[in-house]
């Protein structure tokens, strides 16, 4: 599995724990300066998130960071069944043998 893989099996986990309103999982995952009432109260303007389909993780955003440490990556939640501009902002942080040191939420905001 190349490192993608394991950071998109990871961003999959996330989503899920945000359809099925996982706040304590979310909350281990945040940066320091976002707070779970933060996430709250961005979601309370959609509507019902929901599971992407699978395809939509094709459509996942990697920004590879030039120093090699790790990757910034976007990702667009799905509302009622559809796509939305609702991005999940996420980081994972590697070692020198790409293994994942971290995953992080760094931002949910809109695109």
């Amino acid at each position: 599995m190349d490192i993608k893989d394991k950071i998109k099996s990871l961003l999959r986990q996330t989503v899920l724990d945000f359809v099925n309103g996982d706040f304590q999982e979310i909350q281990a995952k945040l940066i320091e300066q976002l707070t779970i009432n933060d996430i709250k109260r961005e979601l309370d303007y959609w509507g019902s998130l929901t599971i992407p389909p699978d395809f939509a993780y094709e459509n996942v955003d990697y920004y590879k960071y030039d120093d090699g440490s790790g990757y910034a990556l976007e990702f667009y939640l799905w509302i009622d069944n559809q796509q939305s501009d609702l991005t999940l902002s996420c980081e994972a942080i590697l070692d020198q043998n790409d293994n994942i040191l971290s995953f992080t939420i760094e931002d949910l905001h809109v695109l």
